[in-house]
């Protein structure tokens, strides 16, 4: 008995102290093998509460292992604070692996939050101003790469014009007229008069020359992003050339006038040039159809034929029922959309009546001098808004049939890719003109000139 006695005063006396050790800090450096020696000699240790930050998990180990070999020891009450209670991992209900996840988590999330945000705002591409035309094909038929930088590679929102037509007839000043943002422009002293605009046109007393002043194609995009073509003159042999390569060059540079405009602008200054007429339809059965994915292979443009320095007899409306019919007879066959406001998807019917009923796509602009005078028609100012009107209608059929729309940067590479076709076009050239030569040796000979003249054509 006086054993036992002993034991418990010497028990007393040790947690008497150990009693200042309760609160305190254990060292980290304590190794584990130390404390479970210490609970194997001496079981009756009292617990101790440690206060440790949630990453320290190892001590938790230490006193988990120590209040388990101490249940026999009296329980106390111990107190602690709201303070101690949050911070203590004991108490807090919640592992400190976990609650260390958690605060991982939190600016993981929030980063994600800010890509998110960050993919779903469009990022909007500066604007490109043009102060003056770009070559885009140089007078060899090469394609200059550097107007790329002018494109943009998200803009789906654009319109293509081009204009075509022999030397002299006004092109390059019909290009001034759409490219003219200024509302208060006074047409006819800065572009007739003065000549001036985007586009250089030939001086007046330059005229007399036989060379051309625009002997590449030129590329200029408006604020609307309407990209306009101007391109020299065609049937026009100012380099000396001989007849066949001459005519190969007009041909290729219709063909891919062809092929990437919205709109084509056929300007003439005279009643009808036939010769130019049959060349553009020669340049129609030229274009190639092979499958060149996923660009559409039968696509035509819309045309819009312009006569320029129109007399003042061309505005009679007899005069011009006169020229729509000849039009209408002359694009019979033509799978040119001829019409205004034609689509891809307006089914063509071919009785009388109907042909009849639709207005050709044709405008007359007067020639305007310092003695202007706009008796028998609509003033000047009136004339251009509704030509530019005439143009910014025009619809946009579909020339690229990929997954997404058709951009900038896409027309860009079909553009190239028309101009680099050199072999196929040359093929089709010899191909065309021996069937050509044919056709007129059986005409000669009186056997089967309709039907030649069908199989020709397909």
């Amino acid at each position: 008995m006086s054993d036992g006695k002993r034991r418990r005063y010497r028990k007393a006396k040790q947690t008497e102290d150990k009693r200042p050790i309760i609160l305190a800090k254990r060292n980290v450096d304590e190794e584990p093998s130390s404390s479970v020696r210490r609970g194997n000699v001496d079981v009756e240790l009292q617990p101790k509460i440690l206060l440790k930050p949630r990453t320290e998990s190892k001590d938790d180990t230490e006193v988990a292992s120590v209040s388990s070999g101490a249940s026999s020891a009296p329980l106390k009450t111990i107190i602690v604070t709201r303070s101690g209670m949050s911070e203590s991992p004991r108490l807090s209900g919640v592992s400190p692996v976990k609650e260390h996840q958690q605060q991982t988590q939190q600016p993981n999330v929030s980063t994600n939050e800010a890509n998110n945000l960050a993919a779903n705002v469009q990022i909007v591409e500066p604007l490109p101003q043009m102060t003056r035309p770009s070559t885009i094909i140089s007078s060899t038929g090469v394609i200059n790469a550097t107007t790329r930088k002018m494109l943009m590679k998200g803009n789906t929102d654009f319109l293509v014009v081009g204009v075509i037509g022999t030397q002299g007839v006004g092109k390059s000043t019909i290009m001034n007229l759409l490219a003219n943002d200024d509302m208060n422009c006074d047409y006819q002293q800065e572009i007739f008069i003065n000549e001036g605009g985007i586009f250089p046109t030939k001086l007046k007393q330059h005229k007399c020359y036989a060379r051309s002043r625009t002997e590449s194609t030129h590329m200029f995009i408006t604020s609307d992003r309407l990209i306009l073509l101007d391109s020299p003159p065609v049937m026009c042999n100012s380099y000396r050339k001989d007849m066949t390569t001459n005519e190969l060059d007009d041909l290729r540079q219709l063909i891919s006038f062809l092929s990437v405009c919205h709109l084509l602008i056929v300007v003439q200054d005279d009643y009808f040039n036939m010769n130019f007429i049959r060349l553009l339809q020669f340049a129609e059965l030229m274009k190639p159809s092979h499958d060149n994915k996923p660009f559409v292979s039968d696509y035509y443009p819309n045309v819009l034929f312009v006569k320029n320095r129109a007399k003042r007899q061309d505005f009679v409306p007899s005069q011009k029922e006169r020229m729509n019919r000849m039009l209408r007879a002359l694009f019979k066959d033509s799978q040119l959309r001829i019409n205004v406001g034609q689509t891809a998807e307006q089914k063509q019917k071919k009785t009388r009546t109907a042909e009849a009923e639709k207005q050709v796509n044709a405008f007359l602009i007067p020639e305007v001098d310092e003695h202007y005078n706009s008796t028998f028609h609509k003033p000047l100012d009136e004339i251009i808004a509704d030509f530019r009107s005439l143009v910014f209608m025009t619809p946009r059929n579909d020339m690229y049939a990929g997954a997404s729309e058709l951009t900038e940067a896409i027309w860009f590479e079909l553009l190239t890719k028309v101009v680099q076709e050199k072999q196929h076009f040359f093929n089709t050239y010899e191909e065309i003109q021996r069937k050509h030569l044919e056709v007129g040796n059986m005409q000669i000979s009186g056997q089967g000139g309709k039907d030649a003249q069908e199989n020709w054509r397909d």
